[in-house]
């Protein structure tokens, strides 16, 4: 083979195997600043005014209207912005809020009685191995040994207050709840014509314990419901819109959070490229620029 055809399909090879590793890189991305929110059950504007953002999207739901095995945010004839989330860490915590609105007032503002829940899915295994906690997938081989999955935080007026940590193991399977896990706090309240969720999550004695300042991790998904009255209906709001990892075919896209220094400006979206891929890239392009000299001299 000509030396400047053997280059070709090097640099060729180069920028194929670039191509899924951008498009894998490019997943949404939060940079979270810094703050120290008091969970109480109410989003201040002040205390989370520093706050990465996401829409939560959502709707009614009826009861009764669910099918099984489908999550109730899939139930919703109307998807439409619902709510926020909110997301800050102080280098020992990291700190989930929500609001969930409810404009056209389907929930009583002052309910008797009402159900508040917020899941909220992470993803920070195996210990000491970084790159594998952006990858979208459960990686523990046993439940014994996952501590990664869902935190769900309760406060229901006329039943229960506390929070539950569900561990998921690869290849999709559910482990049993353990509660009250260590190192996690939640509150949750009716606020009007709204339901505030607020959630801390302790780096070091939680089950999000291998990460810290600097590092990125997948959240999965976050999922808020508000029920109150008597014979209530129900509101939901969720990000993201499609499903992720939870149900059959276990697609979707996961949320990368990455836990910027204190003083870091405010939190936005943005793609880094990852030291392979530059080199990958530089690769292919010098490879390019090489068989262009090689069929110029050619010519020549």
């Amino acid at each position: 083979m000509k030396p400047r055809w053997l280059l070709l399909a090097v640099s060729v090879i180069c920028l194929m195997a670039l191509a899924p590793a951008t498009v894998l890189s490019q997943k949404p991305t939060l940079n979270l600043s810094c703050g120290t929110p008091t969970i109480d059950g109410r989003v201040g504007a002040a205390e989370w005014a520093n706050a990465a953002t996401l829409t939560l999207w959502g709707g009614e739901f009826m009861p009764g209207g669910s099918q099984e095995g489908v999550r109730p945010s899939q139930n919703n004839h109307v998807v439409r912005e619902m709510g926020t989330a909110y997301f800050l860490h102080d280098g020992n915590n990291l700190y989930v809020g929500a609001v969930l609105e409810d404009p056209e007032d389907h929930e009583p503002d002052n309910p008797n009685n009402y159900d508040l829940w917020m899941t909220w899915a992470f993803e920070d295994e195996p210990a000491g191995m970084p790159g594998r906690w952006t990858d979208c997938a459960w990686d523990a081989d046993s439940c014994e040994e996952s501590g990664e999955g869902q935190l769900v935080g309760m406060e229901d007026k006329s039943f229960e207050k506390g929070v539950e940590f569900i561990p998921w193991v690869a290849e999709h399977e559910e482990c049993p709840e353990v509660e009250n896990p260590p190192g996690v706090a939640f509150d949750a309240a009716p606020r009007g014509a709204e339901a505030h969720y607020e959630m801390r999550v302790n780096f070091h004695s939680s089950p999000l314990d291998n990460v810290g300042v600097g590092d990125c991790f997948d959240m999965r998904w976050i999922w808020v419901y508000f029920s109150g009255g008597e014979v209530p209906n129900s509101i939901v709001g969720y990000w993201p819109i499609e499903s992720v990892d939870e149900y059959p075919p276990y697609a979707g896209e996961c949320t990368v959070l990455c836990l910027d220094p204190c003083g870091a400006e405010e939190a936005v979206e943005e793609f880094v490229p990852e030291p392979a891929s530059i080199l990958l890239l530089g690769s292919g392009l010098a490879g390019l620029a090489g068989y262009a000299t090689l069929r110029w001299r050619t010519r020549e």
